[in-house]
């Protein structure tokens, strides 16, 4: 055989290879180089999917489990805590994170279901003042729309002011508002299958609440304290119920009507 030949032979083969791979990349990296180039796919598969600025802030992402962001970063600072659930993520012009959607689902050898989904809008600097939750547990389920208080000051400030604080300083402060969540509002369903909506002052405490289900139809008025001292409603004989309380829960004649 013509050793010169096949010299020639492999070196054209080598090159024809390396054409066949640069020319396809160069094509698509070409493409993806005009960003004001509109590109038309009709599907594509990515594990996590980043929107960006141009300068590359990232304003949202979609991601499967595994590439799925692990804690939040507030004010440069990380918290890190575990996640477990693909989703998407809302950034703010910081290029922190203001929001999300997360979901899962699954039954377990018994064929019990463990399911959710999660939409949520976070506090600038905070965390989430609006959440629409679908959770399901143990044979049973509850859906709903949540607004929430939360603090004046960033998660990251509290997390040093609070560091030294006693459980019982971090409960009062809890309390108070000045730390972590403060639910003002419920619309949904309970547990227990009723249609709910639950009302609560700057404090923390519920001043209305509204529950429907077979048995009844109540409307119920909480002092600043939290007891119920009116209740209007339908009971379970289809009669009109009216009730006075006081402070002790006790029945007590209408007045200043």
């Amino acid at each position: 055989m013509d050793t010169q030949k096949l010299a020639r032979d492999v070196k054209f083969l080598k090159a024809y290879a390396l054409a066949a791979t640069i020319i396809p990349a160069a094509t698509l990296l070409c493409a993806f180089g005009k960003p004001d180039k509109p590109v038309r796919f009709g599907e594509i598969s990515v594990e996590r999917l980043n929107l960006v600025e141009r300068d590359g802030t990232v304003k949202m992402l979609m991601s499967n489990k595994e590439r799925f962001p692990q804690g939040v970063t507030v004010d440069g600072k990380h918290i890190d805590y575990k996640r477990e659930h693909p989703g998407m993520l809302f950034y703010n012009d910081k290029g922190e994170e203001c929001g999300g959607l997360i979901f899962g689902g699954e039954k377990d050898k018994d064929g019990k279901v463990s399911a959710g989904g999660h939409l949520s809008f976070d506090r600038f600097g905070q965390d989430q003042v609006i959440a629409l939750n679908y959770q399901e547990q143990g044979g049973g389920y509850k859906a709903g729309l949540t607004f929430s208080d939360a603090p004046d000051e960033s998660m990251m400030a509290l997390k040093e002011k609070y560091k030294d604080a006693t459980p019982e300083q971090q409960q009062q402060a809890a309390k108070e508002g000045k730390l972590g969540l403060m639910r003002r509002m419920y619309v949904g369903t309970t547990a227990g299958r009723s249609s709910a909506m639950i009302m609560a002052d700057q404090r923390g405490e519920t001043r209305v609440m509204l529950v429907a289900n077979t048995d009844q139809s109540t409307l119920d008025f909480k002092d600043n304290q939290g007891r119920t001292r009116l209740t209007i409603g339908v009971d379970k004989n289809n009669q009109p119920v009216l009730r006075f309380l006081d402070e002790n829960g006790k029945e007590m004649k209408a007045t200043g009507l």
